[in-house]
């Protein structure tokens, strides 16, 4: 049977996210959250290939137990099961943590053909989950995708960005698919979907049911340290001005300043 793995993120809907000033990481209890918006289109193009081949989706989300709402979304929009990786040695995990925790669990479900992930998360920015786990599974990755033009019992054709080109490449299977929110356009929730998806058991493994050591993941076990964190300072000024003739001698100082 096909099988398709999508990877979501649940991440804060607010700007306004306070950080831990002993760990620098952010504390995510203290926002309103989301489905990142990429991962949503992840989903969104595993869906739309699932009703082409068949196949299951299944989506999988690492985060606390909040992230049942993330999953629960994921079953709404057609997902056919949903796995929630939570559990307090994940807390901190970095991108590289995360990837081994994410990997371990594509393992565990096994049979996949196709490996969906946003492109990137709102609240990191990084861009690097998706070809880390990728890399530990050792799968081809598609990184920059324009399109998933076909699917076939082997392969997978995609067109992809390469600098000012486009490039169409024929990919071996199982392999890890980046998908950005230009790829595809989000179907509308239906009351019906929102119900089933109260009805179903949410699948949930923690770093034990992976086959992981506490020391493998988490913030001690993270690469990436964060020293500190700011906030960017801006200063405005205003000023009124009268006239026609004003205004177009501020224009030209400004361009004059600038060509300097």
């Amino acid at each position: 049977m096909k099988r398709y793995i999508v990877f979501l993120k649940q991440v804060p809907s607010s700007t306004k996210v306070e950080i831990d000033p002993v760990t620098k990481t952010l504390k995510r209890s203290s926002a309103m959250t989301q489905t990142n918006p990429d991962d949503l289109r992840a989903l969104q193009a595993a869906v739309d290939l699932k009703r082409k081949t068949g196949a299951e989706v299944v989506a999988v989300s690492m985060g606390p137990v909040s992230a049942e709402e993330v999953l629960r979304e994921a079953l709404q929009r057609g997902t056919d099961r949903a796995v929630l990786l939570s559990s307090r040695a994940f807390a901190g995990s970095d991108t590289w943590c995360t990837s081994v925790a994410l990997a371990a669990a594509a393992r565990k479900i096994g049979g996949y053909d196709l490996l969906f992930f946003g492109k990137m998360a709102i609240d990191g920015d990084t861009a690097q989950v998706g070809p880390e786990v990728a890399a530990q599974l050792g799968v081809p990755q598609v990184t920059q995708l324009v399109e998933i033009a076909g699917v076939g019992e082997e392969t997978v054709t995609v067109v992809k960005k390469a600098g000012a080109l486009l490039q169409r490449l024929e990919v071996k299977k199982p392999c890890a698919l980046m998908v950005g929110r230009e790829n595809c356009e989000l179907d509308f929730p239906t009351l019906s979907g929102w119900r089933w998806a109260q009805r179903q058991e949410l699948t949930r493994w923690d770093e034990r049911d992976l086959g992981l050591d506490p020391s493998e993941v988490g913030l001690l076990a993270s690469p990436t340290q964060v020293v500190s964190t700011e906030a960017p300072q801006r200063a405005k000024s205003l000023e009124w001005l009268n006239g026609a003739g004003k205004v177009m001698d501020t224009i030209s100082a400004l361009i004059n300043s600038q060509n300097k």
